[in-house]
């Protein structure tokens, strides 16, 4: 009898045990996996802390050498070209420290509306420099083929009057831009830059599907075309290219096509497939994100790969 009591005891009990065993087993589980996603979130904002650090580092001393460069020369449509890219280049700068803030410390202390100022102000930046570097690029490639004669600015007033003219285009846009950015998205008021579900509109969605495609197919041509220009060149004056003063020229164009090809083309091909995943590509985003950043480098890469030309086969 007394077999028979444990016997109904013991298989009573088996349910309670193997039901604490999957418990124990299921949490297990939910702290490796949690522990995981935190390593990983790690090892991504180590990336973009280091990413922005050297970013703001470079960028910082090649907008103070460039500047004092660039100032010999205010008639030049070149000169003021870049002196606004430089001004484009300064005011993301400015907003790196709150980024490496955050990435740091993973937590959000500011006003949300400041957090959608610093998300959206790396996409300006990446849009503005995009369409400073077409302009550049084309102006140079139809002086190359005689379509317009060389642009120079008679005035500091005719220079000034032209760059209030760009700023004011961007003052006009990007403040609309930024209220709308991310109006739905990240309620979280300790946590920034989590403005993925926005993309699941149909209108934001397009813009951007627009916007992505169409600065991988404007990168495509304007590579095609400094090729051909080059192509031409070397076909015409063969080893004795290297002398002439055009073909350097060309060359500073290079340096500009280069960091397209490296920094902007290559996100927008990766944009394309983040949108139609951006809930589970968050942080490879932010670091692809990040990348567009090094182009804070270009005074650096075009004046000084000028110089260092000059001196060598000057």
């Amino acid at each position: 009898m007394k077999m028979e009591e444990l016997r109904h005891r013991y298989f009573a009990l088996l349910p309670l045990a193997l039901s604490a065993h999957s418990g124990f087993c299921f949490n297990e589980s939910i702290n490796q996996t949690t522990g995981k996603d935190e390593s990983g979130m790690q090892g991504y904002n180590v990336a973009l802390v280091f990413i922005y650090s050297v970013v703001l580092v470079v960028g910082s001393i090649g907008v103070t050498l460039m500047t004092s460069v660039l100032k010999s020369n205010l008639h030049s449509w070149t000169t003021i070209t870049f002196f606004n890219l430089i001004l484009v280049h300064v005011i993301f700068l400015l907003t790196i420290p709150f980024r490496l803030y955050y990435y740091v410390t993973n937590y959000w202390s500011l006003s949300m509306p400041f957090c959608k100022l610093v998300s959206g102000m790396i996409h300006i930046h990446m849009h503005v420099v995009f369409v400073i570097y077409v302009v550049i690029l084309t102006i140079q490639f139809l002086q190359h083929f005689k379509k317009i004669g060389q642009i120079e600015f008679n005035r500091s007033l005719h220079a000034i009057g032209f760059s209030i003219g760009i700023w004011s285009i961007l003052i006009i846009i990007c403040p609309v831009v930024l209220f709308h950015y991310g109006m739905s998205a990240n309620k979280n008021e300790t946590k920034c830059f989590h403005f993925a579900s926005e993309l699941k509109s149909g209108l934001v969605f397009q813009c951007n599907m627009f916007l992505s495609v169409s600065t991988v197919i404007v990168s495509c041509i304007i590579s095609c075309t400094l090729a051909a220009i080059l192509y031409t060149m070397i076909k015409k004056h063969g080893a004795s290219s290297w002398a002439q003063q055009e073909f350097w020229a060309q060359m500073k164009n290079v340096s500009l096509v280069l960091i397209i090809l490296f920094c902007l083309a290559p996100y927008h091909l990766y944009r394309l497939y983040y949108l139609n995943n951006a809930d589970n590509l968050q942080l490879e985003n932010e670091v692809f994100l990040a990348i567009t950043s090094l182009t804070c480098f270009d005074m650096m890469l075009v004046f000084t790969g000028k110089g260092i030309c000059h001196r060598c086969w000057g």
